[in-house]
């Protein structure tokens, strides 16, 4: 009752069945601005502005006021907002407000309607 916490509150991503309750443990919110490289071995949403090198270990998210500028490498990457840079993921989904304008590598990509790519 009193000082008990519910657990399923904590943010989580919705990138596959398997991860789908996975907490997020690093975040960029919105307004923060962040220049370097980035590694992260624990999944990542970026809803702020990011000037340098992404990479992880598991999964990533930018948010739709998210982005990027530089290149990406993670397990699964989900785009909401905006990356000017490359993208290495087993798994890519660019969402309806995404934009990539770079090169992917990549065994499996999404793209939903209204969805921008510019790039090989």
């Amino acid at each position: 009752m009193f000082g008990q916490k519910n657990k399923e509150t904590s943010s989580s991503i919705g990138m596959n069945a398997k991860s789908e309750q996975t907490q997020i443990k690093t975040l960029i919110s919105e307004g923060c601005r962040f220049e370097g490289n980035l590694f992260s071995p624990s999944n990542t949403r970026i809803d702020g502005y990011v000037t340098g090198n992404l990479s992880g270990e598991n999964g990533l998210i930018i948010g739709e006021k998210g982005s990027i500028v530089g290149d990406i490498s993670a397990i699964e990457a989900v785009i909401y907002g905006m990356v000017r840079g490359n993208i290495k993921a087993h798994k890519l989904e660019i969402k309806g407000t995404g934009k990539v304008l770079g090169d992917v590598i990549v065994d499996h990509i999404v793209m939903e309607y209204g969805s921008h790519f510019n790039g090989n």
